[in-house]
C-alpha cells in the first residue's frame, strides 16, 4: 500500500505511541484522522512539524459506540479509510479485577478489545469499496506473558486483541495485523522503570522502532501477521 494519499484513522493519537504513528503517517503523505479522548487533541497533533494541513484531530472515546461510528463516518466521507490503527488502550486506575467494580474492568475490556473489534467491523465495508485496506492493532506483551502486568483484565484484553488479529488474518476487505511491544521507551515508562530495583528493570523499546515496524506492516505486511517487539 502506498501511504502517500491514503486516508488513515489512528486512535489514541493525542500523545505517546499513537501520536508518533499519526505523525509518521502524515509525514509519509497520508491524511490522518488523529482520534483521541482528550478534549482538544488538535493542539498536540497540529504542533508536530510532521503533521500536514490535510490531517485532522477528532475527539473520540473508543469505549463509546457512538463515537466509534462517527469517527469511521468522518473518514468514509473523506474517501477512506484506507488505514485503521487501533492504538488506544490502557486500564482503569484503582482497584483491578476481581476487586474492581464490574463497570471499571468492563471499561478496560471495551477500550482494548471491544472498541478495536467494532472499529474494524465499521471500517471493513468502506475499505472493501476502495479495493482493500490495512488494519493494525497495537497489543502488548501483557497479552503473551504469564504475568498479569497491570491487571488481569488488561492482559486478557490484549491477548484477545492478538487472537482477534490472527483469526481475522487476510480478509478480502483488509489485511489485519498486530504489533506486540514490550515496555515502550516513552516518558512515563522511563519514570516507572527508574523507580524499580535495578535487577527488575525491563529493556525499553525505542518508540521509533515500533513506529517503523507499524509503517512497514501497513505498507506490505501479510494479513494475520503478529510482530512481537519484546
Amino acid at each position: 500500500m502506498n501511504l502517500d494519499g491514503a486516508i488513515a484513522v489512528v486512535t489514541g493519537a493525542g500523545t505517546g505511541l499513537g501520536h508518533l504513528i499519526a505523525a509518521a503517517l502524515a509525514s509519509a503523505g497520508a491524511k490522518v484522522f488523529a482520534a483521541d479522548i482528550a478534549a482538544s487533541p488538535s493542539a498536540a497533533f497540529s504542533a508536530d512539524p510532521s503533521s500536514t494541513p490535510s490531517s485532522r484531530a477528532v475527539r473520540c472515546d473508543v469505549t463509546d459506540p457512538g463515537d466509534r461510528e462517527r469517527l469511521i463516518a468522518l473518514a468514509t466521507a473523506a474517501g477512506g479509510p484506507h488505514i485503521l490503527v487501533n492504538n488506544a488502550g490502557g486500564w482503569t486506575p484503582g482497584a483491578q479485577y476481581p476487586a474492581a467494580a464490574a463497570s471499571d474492568w468492563q471499561r478496560t475490556m471495551e477500550l482494548n478489545l471491544i472498541g478495536p473489534m467494532h472499529l474494524t467491523q465499521l471500517a471493513l465495508e468502506p475499505m472493501a469499496s476502495l479495493g482493500g485496506g490495512a488494519i493494525l492493532n497495537i497489543a502488548s506483551s501483557a497479552g503473551v506473558g504469564a504475568d498479569p502486568y497491570g491487571s488481569p483484565e488488561y492482559g486478557s484484553s490484549k491477548a484477545g486483541l492478538i487472537r482477534f488479529t490472527t483469526t481475522m488474518g487476510d480478509l478480502p476487505q483488509a489485511r489485519v495485523m498486530c504489533v506486540v511491544p514490550g515496555w515502550i521507551g516513552l516518558e512515563r515508562a522511563h519514570a516507572e522503570v527508574a523507580a524499580l530495583p535495578a535487577s527488575e528493570r525491563p529493556t525499553l523499546i525505542p518508540p521509533e522502532q515500533i513506529v517503523e515496524a507499524a509503517l512497514n506492516l501497513l505498507r506490505d505486511g501479510s494479513g494475520g501477521a503478529v510482530v512481537e517487539m519484546l
